[in-house]
Parts: C-alpha cells; sequence; structure tokens
C-alpha cells in the first residue's frame, strides 16, 4: 500500500459525501501542501476516470457511476463543452441531456468526488474542441488567444458556468475538488497572459477550489500559469516524476491524462491495446503515490453529430462510436482491461474492505429484420432557405452541426471539371435529381468530371460537416459546407439557393412519408415495430453506405460503412414497448431498405472506401512541428552494415517517434533500411500496429516511407533527391516507454546512408500548412 493514500470507500467518507449532497453543509477541505493532496487534512490519492456526461444517456449516468466505484475509482473527471450549452450566442442549455449540475449530483450521492474540466477549450475528439461554431462568423477572431472578442465570449460562458456549477464545489459542499484551466495549451501556444485571464474567470465565477493545467511532458512549461497545479498528460513511470519535479519537486504527482488504449478513426482499424501493459503502468503509479486520471474510463457515443476530427496527419474524423477501447465499452459493458484494473485496485488499495459488487450488465435484445418501406425526400426536411450570389457556409447560415444544401441552375450544356474548392468535408452532387458523385476531404478531393447534356439542369451539392478540427492549428480554419467557390471549368458558378440541413434536431417522424421508394438520391427512409420488452441494441448498417439514423426521435449519430463502425448503439431507454419509430437518412443510397438490431456492436469491420485512390494520402504539403523539447536523441551513424543501437539517457513516454535527417555519409539522397523501438525492458517492440503518419518526400514505387517500418530488410526509405532535410513520423499504436532505437542501412544500397540524425518523441505530433 502506498506511503499516502486515504481509502475513499471507507463507510465514514461515503457517508461524508452523503451528507454534503443532502444538506449542502460545508464540511471538507481539498488542498495541495507538502507534496500531496489532502482532504481534510488526511493525504489522498486520486483515482479518476474520465466520462463526458453527453455521451452517456441521461438515464444511465447513474449505472456507469457505479459501474466506476465498483472498479476502484473514486473521483470522476468531466470536460464541459461550451457547444453543448451555448449553441446560439446568451442562448443557454443546461436541461436533459444537457443537465451536467444532476451529472455531478448523481456522482456525489454514488460517492465520488469530480474534477471538472471546463476549457473552454477541451479538444476531447469533440467538434471544435468544445468551441461553440458562432465563434467562426467573427471575422479575425483569434481563438485560444489575448483576443478580446474571444475572451468576452469566454468570460459571458464561464461566468454562466459558474452560476449552475459553483455551489457544488467541495468548499460548498459538492464533490468538486479541482477545476482545470483550458486544457494542453502548452501543445498550441504559450500566451500566459490569456491563461492567466482564463484562471481569474474561474475564480470570479466561484470555483473556489484548487486550479491545475495539462500537457503533454515537453509542453508543461509553455502550459502552466501561475496559481496552478500543473498535471502531466501521457507519461508512465519514472518519466512522471522526471516530469513534475521541473515546476513541483516532490509532487504531488498527478497523470491528468493516462490513455489505457485511443480513439478510432472513420476508414481506419478499430484501436484496441491489450490490457496487461496498461494495468502494469497503473500499478506502478498506485504503489508510488501517483494520483492518476483514466482517459478514457468510458468513452460513451457521439450522438448528435458532435465527433470532431484531427489534421494531424490528413483530415481525419472521429466516428461515432467513442467506445475509446475503455476499461467500460460504448454501451456500459465491461472489457478485460476493467477487470484487470479491478483486481489491481482489489488487491494494492482496498485490501482492507471489499469493492461494491459490479452491477449486472443491463439488458440488451436483438430486432428482428426490419423493412423500411415508406420514404420522404430531402427537401422534406427544408427549413431556411437563403438566396446567395455566391454558396454560404454554414457559420453564414447560423448552422453548427449536420448538413447543408446547395441548389443552382445551368442553362448551357457543359462537360469539364466541376470545382468544389476546399469542400468541408463530404460533399454529394446531383445532377437533375440523381446523384453523379462525391468529394471527400479525407482524400483530399475537391474536383469531378461531369457531364451536362440537358438544360436547364438542376445542380445540387449537399455538404456534410463530418467533424471540426479539435486539436492544433487548423482550430482557426473550421468552417462547414462550401467555404470558397463552385466552378465548372474554371468558370465560378453564381446564383444559389442555400438551405441548412442540422438534421440531428429535425422532426423526421413528422415528414410526409410514402410507400415509394426514393431511389439513387439523398431521402429518408422509415419504419415501424413493436417491442415487447427492451435494452440496448446495435442497428447492424453495415450495408447502408453513409448517413444517419433516429430511433423515436432521438439521433442516433452517423453511420459510414468504410468503419471500422458498423453499428449503431440504440440505448435500451430510448426504446418503448410497444410501437417505435425507426428513421434512416441514406446520404448515398446503395439501395438498402432492411436493418436488425443485434447483442453486440460491430467496431472493427472496415468496408470498402469507394473514395479512395490507391496513391500515397500522405500529404506533403505538410510540415512536422518539431520542438527541441522534444529532442530524445542526437546521434551519429558509422556507415557499416548490421543494426546500429542508440540508447536514451532514461526511458521516455511517447507514443509518436520523428525520425529527422542531418547528413548522409556521402551527401546524396537519403536511404533507410528499417527503424526499430526498445522499449524500458530492453525488448524490441513489435510493429503491427504501427504507421507512419508524415513523411517530408518519399520515391514511389521504390522507396515508399512505410519500408523502414515493414521489417522486411530488404526494402528502405528513399528520400527525394531535392529533401534537405528528410523526416519519417511513426505512430506506435500506444503509449509506452521506450529506451532507445537501433537502425539499420540498406543491404543494396551504399550511398546516402543515415549519418547525422535527431530523435523527437512524445505522445502526438501535430502539422501544419506548409
Amino acid at each position: 500500500m502506498p506511503k499516502f493514500f486515504l481509502m475513499l470507500c471507507t463507510s465514514l467518507l461515503f457517508a461524508l459525501l452523503q451528507s454534503c449532497a443532502s444538506s449542502g453543509v460545508q464540511t471538507s477541505r481539498f488542498e495541495i501542501k507538502e507534496g500531496n493532496f489532502y482532504l481534510d487534512e488526511q493525504p489522498i490519492q486520486l483515482i479518476c476516470g474520465e466520462m463526458h456526461y453527453p455521451r452517456i444517456p441521461k438515464e444511465y449516468w447513474r449505472d456507469r457511476m457505479k459501474r466506476a466505484k465498483a472498479m476502484g475509482i473514486n473521483t470522476v473527471s468531466a470536460y464541459v463543452f461550451w457547444n453543448y450549452h451555448e449553441r446560439q450566442p446568451g442562448v443557454f442549455d443546461f436541461e436533459g441531456q444537457a443537465d451536467i449540475k444532476r451529472f455531478i449530483q448523481i456522482a456525489q450521492e454514488e460517492g465520488l468526488f469530480v474534477i471538472l474540466r471546463p476549457g473552454p477549450y477541451v479538444c476531447a475528439e469533440w467538434d471544435f474542441g468544445g468551441y461553440p461554431s458562432w465563434l467562426l462568423k467573427e471575422e479575425g477572431m483569434v481563438y485560444r488567444s489575448n483576443d478580446e472578442r474571444f475572451l468576452q465570449a469566454c468570460q459571458n460562458y464561464i461566468q454562466r458556468l459558474g452560476e449552475e456549477l459553483s455551489d457544488l464545489t467541495l468548499s460548498n459542499g459538492g464533490p468538486i475538488l479541482m477545476v482545470q484551466v483550458e486544457n494542453e495549451y502548452g501543445s498550441y501556444g504559450a500566451d500566459k497572459v490569456y491563461l492567466g485571464k482564463l484562471r481569474d474567470m474561474l475564480k470570479k465565477a466561484g470555483f473556489n477550489v484548487p486550479l491545475m493545467t495539462c500537457d503533454g511532458a515537453g509542453q508543461m512549461e509553455a502550459g502552466r500559469v501561475d496559481g496552478t497545479l500543473s498535471t502531466v498528460n501521457g507519461a508512465v513511470g519514472e518519466d512522471i516524476f522526471k516530469s513534475v519535479d521541473r515546476f513541483h519537486p516532490g509532487g504531488p504527482y498527478f497523470v491528468a491524462e493516462f490513455y489505457p488504449a485511443w480513439f478510432d478513426v472513420w476508414g481506419t482499424p478499430h484501436s484496441y491495446r491489450d490490457y496487461k501493459k496498461p494495468a502494469e503502468q497503473l500499478e506502478w503509479m498506485v504503489n508510488n503515490n501517483v494520483s492518476v486520471s483514466i482517459y478514457m474510463f468510458h468513452g460513451g457515443t457521439n450522438f448528435d453529430y458532435t465527433n470532431g476530427a484531427n489534421t494531424a496527419y490528413g483530415y481525419a474524423p472521429q466516428p461515432t462510436s467513442y467506445d475509446y477501447d475503455a476499461p467500460l465499452g460504448e454501451y456500459g459493458n465491461m472489457y478485460p482491461k476493467y477487470w484487470a484494473f479491478r483486481e489491481m485496485l482489489q488487491q494494492h488499495l482496498y485490501k482492507d474492505e471489499q469493492l461494491p459488487e459490479v452491477p449486472a450488465p443491463n439488458p440488451v435484445i436483438e430486432i428482428e429484420e426490419l423493412v423500411l418501406t415508406e420514404s420522404a425526400p430531402l427537401s422534406a426536411a427544408f427549413e431556411k432557405t437563403v438566396e446567395a450570389e455566391r454558396p454560404l457556409c454554414m457559420e453564414e447560415m447560423e448552422q453548427d452541426f449536420g448538413y447543408i444544401h446547395y441548389e443552382t441552375i445551368l442553362n448551357e450544356k457543359t462537360k469539364g471539371t466541376l470545382t468544389i474548392k476546399d469542400v468541408r468535408d463530404y460533399a454529394v452532387v446531383l445532377l437533375n435529381g440523381k446523384q453523379v458523385g462525391s468529394l471527400d476531404r479525407r482524400h483530399r478531393q475537391s474536383s469531378m468530371e461531369i457531364d451536362v447534356k440537358d438544360v436547364p439542369a438542376k445542380l445540387e451539392i449537399i455538404v456534410e460537416n463530418v467533424g471540426r478540427v479539435n486539436y492544433g492549428a487548423d482550430i482557426l480554419n473550421n468552417r462547414k459546407g462550401i467555404t470558397e467557390k463552385v466552378s465548372i471549368n474554371g468558370t465560378e458558378l453564381l446564383g444559389w439557393k442555400c438551405t441548412s440541413l442540422p438534421l440531428y434536431k429535425a422532426p423526421v417522424g413528422s415528414f410526409n412519408y410514402q410507400n415509394n421508394h426514393i431511389k439513387g438520391q439523398p431521402a429518408f427512409h422509415r419504419a415501424t415495430f413493436t417491442l415487447d420488452s427492451t435494452g440496448d441494441t446495435f442497428l447492424d448498417l453495415s450495408s447502408w453506405g453513409k448517413g444517419a439514423a433516429w430511433i423515436n426521435g432521438r439521433s442516433l449519430g452517423k453511420f459510414w460503412n468504410i468503419g471500422p463502425q458498423q453499428t449503431l448503439y440504440v440505448p435500451g431507454p430510448w426504446l418503448k414497448k410497444g410501437q417505435n419509430e425507426l428513421v434512416i437518412f441514406a446520404f448515398e443510397d446503395t439501395g438498402a431498405r432492411t436493418v436488425k438490431g443485434l447483442k453486440e456492436p460491430i467496431l472493427d469491420q472496415l468496408g470498402a472506401d469507394k473514395n479512395k485512390r490507391e496513391k500515397s494520402t500522405l500529404d506533403y504539403g505538410l510540415k512536422p512541428v518539431l520542438e527541441s523539447g522534444d529532442v530524445v536523441l542526437k546521434a551519429e551513424m558509422s556507415n557499416e552494415q548490421g543494426w546500429q543501437e542508440f540508447q536514451f539517457d532514461s526511458p521516455v513516454t511517447m507514443r509518436h517517434l520523428a525520425l529527422e535527417a542531418l547528413s548522409t555519409n556521402d551527401g546524396k539522397s537519403l536511404g533507410v533500411c528499417e527503424l526499430d523501438v526498445i522499449d524500458k525492458d530492453g525488448n524490441v517492440l513489435t510493429k503491427d500496429t504501427w504507421k507512419v503518419v508524415y513523411v517530408s518526400s518519399e520515391v514511389e514505387d521504390k522507396g515508399f516511407a512505410e519500408y523502414i517500418i515493414d521489417g522486411n530488410l530488404g526494402t528502405q526509405w528513399k528520400a527525394g533527391e531535392n529533401d534537405q532535410r528528410p523526416c519519417v513520423i511513426v505512430d506506435l499504436g500506444e503509449i509506452t516507454s521506450v529506451k532507445g532505437v537501433r537502425l539499420r542501412h540498406s543491404y543494396n544500397e551504399q550511398s546516402g546512408r543515415l549519418k547525422e540524425l535527431r530523435l523527437y518523441g512524445r505522445p502526438q505530433f501535430f502539422l501544419l500548412k506548409d
């Protein structure tokens, strides 16, 4: 057992929390002193689990809290999503699924403390990192900065949040014991004035408990601000002490985000990480008095189209499922990680008492095949239409999520290239009511061939917001829809009708459905069905292409057959005994009209990606942000055959590794045969989950960047002849503790062998447009 640990499952402290919940009497004090956290003068080790109230059906909030408690969690860590509460300026919503106050009260009732993370920026693989889309209407506004207009909007939000939640701080008898200022700001900037103003806003709003910041180890200095506790994200083992001691010698040590897994991206395999290493890493923290927050303990679901996107290695949107391969799965199911973590915590922290019993699984049902026999056209959802010379983007239409429809008339026959410059993010193109193509931002597509034979012709373009960027510099460029112009063969098309289609809140059940099958164009399809009993289920939409679905008027989110997610989670409380209504929006019509409800989700099944090009999708127009604080090795290779190994001064926590070539042995273009990584125990890591996410240049067919990690000593990465500083970034597939690397020259070529090199390591790199 650690030297300092307050057993939060004792009946005494559970009674304390229950008393605070019922009486509101100030009974507790949380402090940071002497290198430790203290609760009412007793040292406490925080074992936190991250959960997000919008991603969990409100009816299941208490269920997920009970499962957290039963695993050994004593604190819930929770982001607050600004754009979930203020979707239009000055119009706040804290009711229903947005009732975060009730979420926190339930945590207290279940004997859990809360760390509140109100941002205003939160990242979280959430649309725009939590910022409301209406900020994008302000020309020249700089987000995450000391911009007065931006700070005023932040002030309004934080002040209103304080009115809602400040009475729930521990000092006021509630469960909130710490509040976070911003989020991973050191990965973005270093404006201490900006951070200081946010800190002061939170204090003024009534959050009278200790404040904290969180950053990756290399970014802690840039992200810290006076009057707050600096915590580290992603670090494991001794790297935790090394990171924190720079700012708080002797602690307290708090890993604000420990990653036992990772999020998914549309079109790539489901993230999976075996429980063994995360359990060992967590056990080390527990035994060394390191407080920790598991990100995620329970991920949940991006209902209402709230998923975000990354652009670190090209546009990469997250799917509806936020399962995260977390200990507690998308629908409250316990993965092996859950049981491994529970067993370890029981053994090391709760020796003197038994953890609560794990609640029984919630009911799960099958729904026999349904046939959607009724259809309604896309125009049934038309409400707000604006005529404009040029297409208006979503933000100009005061729209946040969903789709937007554009229409114009072509009066002349033409054949050639239709260009939608910088379309955001997925466009379906219709000519006289029939789909003639689609464009996918993930593949940097903005043009297609079109043949207009019959005039006048109606050209329609429906654009989907697949997810605003939530991380990195690209949050500054986050408008959706047609953001510039449309042209055919270079001639701009003018005179448009623009129609908002948020759809996530559309009254889909009230459309005028007919028993005629609309084919070849976006449309709504409906079925009604009867249930004798209810329970969680999973709609198998693998044959439906791309679109969205609703059950009894509740948004289930979006589906896309490219995977890895092929089912949509239907929470049992959203179903009814008796008659139910299912509506599916076929954005791209495959002709499918049947669907089943399965007892288990399909989260790891890739489908055909019809928009994918065969050539590499790595964007040579990007450049990596390589920071001196992330350099883990400067070395020189000898011009010899065989493996050459390089050890770091001490193990380094990383997920992404960047290799930068400074010179070659003869000044000719670089060639590197193979890269291996050595873990903290001296073992060479397997490369099953590795992938190259950036390369400055490569010689196609003969020297792809992927060859540096393919395990084949007969291949090599070959950089372009004019690449003066070749660089490749590899995603290792999980956060790990790395002791060193080994590199190997090609057997076949003597020229261009790597000489001087630099290695950078961190949980995540990001790239910028060149």
